[in-house]
């Protein structure tokens, strides 16, 4: 006895009387075709007993992320930083922008940068020039204020963020692995024998890593002999020399491990150079600082922007929009980069 045929798009569309590429869509549940074409195609597929071929599809999805898509080749960079100078200027952000931009290209995209607090702009003018020019994807950039709210018809796009720094809504999201990074800056530290261990932050990047590196910080603590257990400093805005200068003096720690600009500087200043006075380690290595060769954690932000934009790209191909009820976190671990800053210490 001959076994029946197995279904297939093609047999499928004659049956139905349409396209191909309706059957595919209506598979998909792709918002091109109608809500009751897709029910009409999908009851038919289950009443045929239709499988889709998974490697198949991954192909075909591969060649479709490689291909540019008529209006979907713009994906849009949402910048809430302003003066425009002020991201610029900032290692990280523009080297998650690079990541991203660099992937989009390979994928057939192109990313574009737009200023959400650009002057005359408003999240309504922003939307309509999305939809005009057929942009249906969005990175949102890390924010310039944390305690902004976005106004913004999220359900019309595929979304992804850089960071934690959007508080709301919760959207899919891609980060350094910041508990991560102050694990191996700890290890680093600890192996070279320090042990009054302090940490140099801020209530703003606390904040922007989701409070990671001071969870970091206060689990490896309990490494530490009790009296060697240093609480940390925490700026309300930018470091300063006289507040470093106390907490030097009160709780003389052998070595920092630094979240923040300027605390380097500022401990240069108050005439403690590392390693000769103390070990020096920055969770977020600037250029500049590495070319001094400090220590520190290289946040690979470039990953990190390719990650964002893959999350949006992955949303387009499936035709999925909006706020996600489960969303995604991407993280990407960061490298140790050896420098000058630290020495091993006799046990």
């Amino acid at each position: 006895m001959t076994a029946p045929k197995r279904p297939t798009l093609r047999s499928m569309a004659a049956e139905a009387g349409v396209s191909v590429t309706t059957v595919s869509l209506a598979l998909r549940n792709s918002r091109s075709v109608s809500v009751a074409t897709q029910q009409r195609i999908q009851k038919l597929a289950q009443d045929r007993g239709y499988e889709s071929n998974a490697l198949v599809s991954a192909v075909f999805s591969r060649i479709r992320l490689r291909k540019p898509r008529g209006n979907h080749a713009v994906i849009a960079y949402l910048n809430t930083w302003w003066p425009k100078h002020t991201w610029e200027s900032c290692n990280t952000k523009t080297g998650q922008f690079r990541g991203a931009a660099k992937r989009a290209a390979e994928l057939g995209f192109r990313l574009e940068n737009f200023w959400y607090c650009e002057p005359g702009m408003n999240p309504a003018r922003l939307a309509q020039i999305f939809r005009a020019r057929g942009i249906r994807g969005i990175i949102v950039g890390p924010l310039q204020d944390q305690k902004m709210a976005l106004k913004f018809p999220w359900d019309q796009f595929a979304l992804a963020t850089i960071g934690y720094s959007l508080h709301a809504p919760s959207l899919a999201t891609a980060t350094h692995a910041h508990f991560r990074g102050m694990c191996r800056a700890m290890d680093n530290l600890i192996s070279h024998g320090y042990s009054r261990i302090g940490y140099v932050t801020s209530r703003d990047f606390e904040e922007r890593v989701n409070s990671l590196w001071g969870a970091g910080y206060s689990y490896h603590q309990r490494r530490l002999a009790a009296g060697d257990r240093i609480e940390p400093l925490v700026f309300e805005g930018e470091a300063e020399s006289a507040p470093l200068r106390g907490w030097l003096s009160k709780r003389r720690p052998d070595a920092i491990i630094n979240a923040i600009p300027g605390v380097y500087e500022a401990m240069n200043e108050l005439g403690k150079q590392a390693p000769r006075d103390l070990g020096f380690v920055h969770l977020d290595l600037p250029s500049n600082l590495r070319t001094a060769g400090v220590c520190g954690i290289d946040q690979l932000s470039e990953i990190v922007g390719a990650y964002a934009l893959e999350l949006v790209a992955s949303q387009i191909y499936t035709d999925s929009t909006g706020v996600p009820e489960h969303p995604v976190t991407q993280l990407v671990e960061g490298v140790w980069i050896e420098g000058s800053t630290i020495e091993r210490r006799v046990q």
